[in-house]
């Protein structure tokens, strides 16, 4: 597809990344992030959520995996410094990993009843907890992907899922095919940008088809450096519309200051 001028754009927080893709991702529009363990996909969604509240951008991240202090931790010793956002209301971060955490202490009868995060999501989601409380095995499956779409406030602007992956399982084909379109739907009626992050594991149990709903793709591999002949993290844009992009696959490291794009022999991209 030709590109649109008058398509705006969100800046990554990834320079030269944003070089690629026409200056950022798509605005308002649904982005798929997959990739194996150890290839930096979390840190793509903290370059652009540091990014777009430094542009004074409402942000949202949906915590499925991580906890929001292992989050600001990893995000801080890359110098992406999350902290002042959360204190100055532009970065809200959604603890479902509490709900995940919570239904194996409950399933195992260790902890009775949720904390007050649980309850704070559970609230948020409109889930039926005095239905669920007495039910064995409790799990994310209980909130629907669908769900996600009640964390979010209606003047955020930017938002990162990380993991969706999560939300999948439990579902077959159709279902997730179904409820994923709702909720990319939703949120790119509402103009609001959204990085899918998913893991490879999830991506492959759902037969890749996450792709047909997105606005765009991005592919994080570690393979080994035909010029090297290293183990290397490498990318790949497979698709992003209204964009003109090259289907190469791209070198890129995780240094001290996060993701850096490379040169296809391993040399640091010359963007000056």
């Amino acid at each position: 597809m030709e590109p649109s001028d008058r398509m705006e754009r969100v800046p990554t927080g990834i320079e030269n990344l944003d070089k690629k893709i026409g200056g950022g991702y798509p605005q308002g529009k649904g982005i798929l992030l997959t990739g194996v363990p150890g290839t930096g996909k979390t840190i793509f969604g903290l370059h652009l959520l540091y990014q777009s509240c430094s542009d004074g951008k409402k942000c949202v991240l949906i915590a499925t995996e991580e906890s929001p202090e292992d989050l600001l931790e990893q995000a801080g010793m890359l110098g992406l410094k999350l902290e002042p956002f959360l204190e100055n209301g532009l970065l809200s971060i959604k603890q479902v990993l509490e709900i995940r955490a919570g239904a194996v202490a409950r399933a195992a009868h260790i902890v009775d009843g949720f904390n007050n995060t649980e309850i704070d999501l559970i609230e948020e989601c409109e889930l039926d907890r005095s239905f669920r409380h007495d039910q064995v095995g409790f799990n994310i499956g209980t909130m629907d992907l669908v769900d996600v779409v009640k964390l979010i406030p209606d003047d955020a602007k930017v938002v990162v899922v990380d993991n969706v992956g999560v939300l999948a399982f439990g579902l077959d084909i159709k279902q997730f095919r179904d409820k994923f379109d709702t909720l990319n739907r939703v949120l790119s009626a509402k103009q609001i940008t959204v990085v899918y992050v998913m893991d490879d594991a999830a991506y492959q149990l759902t037969h890749q088809i996450a792709d047909y709903s997105t606005h765009g793709a991005i592919k994080l591999f570690v393979k080994e450096n035909p010029y090297t002949g290293k183990m290397e993290r490498f990318l790949s844009i497979p698709k992003m519309r209204s964009t003109s992009i090259s289907l190469d696959f791209i070198l890129f490291d995780i240094t001290a200051t996060g993701i850096q794009l490379k040169g296809s022999k391993g040399k640091l991209i010359d963007v000056g």
